[in-house]
């Protein structure tokens, strides 16, 4: 009797065992639903905070993603990092997105409408210069292919100028403004957290042209390519979720929220509520809103007119098509 108690015994100890290996492959504690690893690109853009702080609040856990978040700091990196599949999504900005489906014959979908700038991008320069015209034949600095490159090109069209009238530098966004300060240029594109950075170390600094000032043209939107988000819906469904909830978060948890936020880009807690006045953030109804109505086309569909009069598109793409948003 003895033995068969232990046997007994021995046999639950196993179970136990098993069953605490079983758990430990599965998210969530309680929810007992299968964790999936995911890897995402952003970089140190404002408007990417959001999943910083759904990966610090827990909020990718408990919904059953194990995310690494990689930080780049070139447009160029980000790219070719989801395009090679070293990550499955990617932060980029709305034109990027056309110009890799078009120029890169990647299929790609947009599964979350980020975010649309208004003054967090801009075009900064020294107070001796008061507009676009005075800048003629002066250096400009900005990472080429960029939100800052399409500002760029977008300003010297509204203004009438071409782009021969001017002096390209091309250099990451985080060194444009500094490059700036330290006369190497006289004007610079770029975007927060590095504007308000710049201007604080040179109050002579001043924005001349903006996101603001031409409305819908500088955004940003998640995606995957699609023969992953066919093998895994219920990942495309999540992230969505996630993106949801982290903004009711940062609603809830301003001051924790706006830590996290600041110290991924790289700015001050104090200086963020200025910078974020400049960025719309998009709940996922407000998204599903845009895309029902077809605003979210007819803004992507200005991007694309603009690209192709720049002849930065080397095929004809379908905008609706980018969209995975529902």
């Amino acid at each position: 009797m003895k033995k068969l108690i232990g046997l007994l015994a021995a046999l639950c100890m196993v179970f136990l065992m098993l069953a605490g290996c079983s758990n430990s492959s599965q998210s969530g504690g309680d929810s007992g639903k299968k964790s999936v690893d995911v890897k995402m690109g952003t970089e140190a853009w404002i408007g990417y905070g959001p999943w910083w702080i759904a990966d610090k609040a827990g909020i990718f856990k408990k919904n059953g993603i194990n995310i690494d978040i990689i930080m780049f700091k070139q447009d160029s990196d980000i790219n070719a990092a989801f395009a090679s599949d070293k990550i499955q999504f990617a932060n980029i900005a709305s034109h990027t997105a056309m110009k890799m489906k078009a120029n890169n014959d990647l299929n790609l979908k947009s599964v979350v409408f980020l975010d649309e700038s208004k003054t967090a991008d801009a075009m900064i320069t020294k107070s001796k210069y008061k507009n676009l015209e005075s800048l003629k034949g002066k250096k400009i600095a900005y990472e080429e292919g960029t939100t800052s490159d399409l500002l760029f090109r977008q300003a010297v069209k509204s203004a009438g100028l071409s782009m021969s009238d001017f002096k390209v530098v091309y250099m990451a966004a985080s060194d444009a403004g500094l490059a700036l300060i330290s006369n190497k240029v006289d004007a610079a594109v770029t975007y927060e957290p590095y504007i308000s950075t710049i201007i604080n170390k040179d109050k002579s600094v001043h924005h001349i042209y903006s996101g603001e000032d031409s409305p819908g043209l500088i955004s940003d939107m998640t995606v995957a390519k699609s023969n992953y988000l066919s093998k895994n819906p219920k990942v495309k469904a999540a992230m969505q979720k996630i993106w949801d909830e982290a903004l009711d978060y940062w609603k809830e948890h301003p001051e924790e929220g706006n830590k996290i936020v600041a110290e991924a880009s790289g700015t001050s807690a104090d200086e963020l509520p200025t910078i974020l006045d400049g960025i719309k953030f998009f709940t996922l109804d407000e998204q599903k809103e845009d895309v029902d109505s077809g605003n979210l086309s007819k803004s992507l569909s200005t991007i694309k007119e603009i690209l192709k009069g720049q002849k930065q598109l080397k095929k004809e793409i379908d905008v609706e098509k980018l969209i995975d948003i529902k």
